[in-house]
């Protein structure tokens, strides 16, 4: 037994397959992406590992932590190829997995130990059985994300009608997409309108689809407020198959509401352009840095692109 459990790829592919069915059972069961996924499921990986790795015998902490990792990793690559998630949001959730894997392999390395002492025998047992019940426990307890803001602005030189006619549809966008949206992040394309005024339907084209939204407030050429009643998923995700259906990809990340501000500033315009929305990942303070980066350089990509044609517009424009 003391063989097997020191075995480097007994130590990683095991714990690397009981997290693989943690993830299945709170995914699939609860369609939730909370606590235990994303910090339970790291630590009790990296804990198993880092315990197998150190059982009855003492190891650097360096030793035990990296094939924590590397277990994590064995975990991920196993999601990739079940198609229950792509590569980016994988890639997305890293960072969180190997700070809280520290604490896993911390833990394991001391109950593993342990066992030359006569103790600790039943942790690991007892971690992987109460894992379930904790799943159940949080997919089953009501959560309300907060409401959340994000503002962007941008300078342009030109007049204030012309801006406004450019905000409220703008043509198709050339510039090369940055890097975010080559790895897969929904990428803005152009927007067009049908109606005038409040009441009338904006509809926003991203690479993945439509944002349909309902203006609310018409205050030409001030304010352009909308709700958002559809949206497109988040991601196109890279995966080895073609189609990837992450349930995190329906209704996880939500535009509830947006709207652009105009204003006048020393014969030039000021823009900001405001997203408010939610989302039902935690940790929030992890997930709310990530997707409030995401909203950033999406509208930051669109108001360069206002910038561009409302400027250019102007500068076509010859004396009479």
């Amino acid at each position: 037994m003391t063989t097997v459990l020191r075995n480097p790829w007994f130590a990683i592919l095991v714990p690397a397959l009981v997290g693989f069915g943690a993830a299945v059972y709170g995914i699939r069961a609860f369609e939730r992406y909370d606590l235990v996924l994303f910090i339970g499921v790291p630590i009790l990986v990296s804990f198993l590992s880092a315990f197998c790795t150190s059982y009855r015998r003492e190891v650097a902490y360096g030793r035990a932590y990296g094939r924590a990792v590397a277990s994590q990793l064995v975990l991920g690559l196993m999601i990739l190829l079940v198609a229950m998630d792509g590569l980016i949001c994988l890639l997305m959730a890293l960072p969180l997995a190997m700070l809280t894997s520290l604490i896993g392999a911390l833990v394991g390395i001391a109950a593993g130990a342990s066992f030359s002492k006569g103790a600790g025998t039943l942790v690991p047992l007892l971690a992987v059985v109460m894992f379930p019940g904790l799943v159940a426990f949080e997919g089953r307890t009501p959560f309300s994300p907060p409401l959340r803001q994000v503002v962007t602005s941008v300078e342009i030189d030109a007049p204030i009608a012309r801006v406004w006619d450019v905000v409220v549809a703008f043509p198709r966008i050339t510039a090369e997409p940055a890097w975010i949206f080559k790895a897969g992040i929904a990428c803005p394309i152009e927007a067009r309108i049908e109606g005038v005024g409040k009441g009338a339907i904006r509809y926003c084209t991203f690479s993945t689809g439509d944002f349909v939204e309902p203006i609310t407030q018409w205050d030409a050429p001030h304010l352009l407020a909308f709700d958002v009643t559809s949206s497109p998923a988040p991601t196109e995700e890279f995966s080895p198959y073609e189609h990837v259906d992450a349930a995190h990809l329906h209704g996880h990340l939500r535009s509830e509401r947006g709207q652009f501000r105009l204003i006048e500033k020393d014969g030039k315009v000021i823009l900001e352009g405001t997203t408010w929305y939610r989302h039902e990942m935690a940790p929030q303070w992890y997930w709310g840095r990530v997707s409030e980066t995401i909203i950033h350089e999406i509208h930051q990509r669109v108001l360069d692109h206002i910038k561009e044609v409302a400027e250019e517009a102007g500068s076509n424009v010859g004396p009479n």
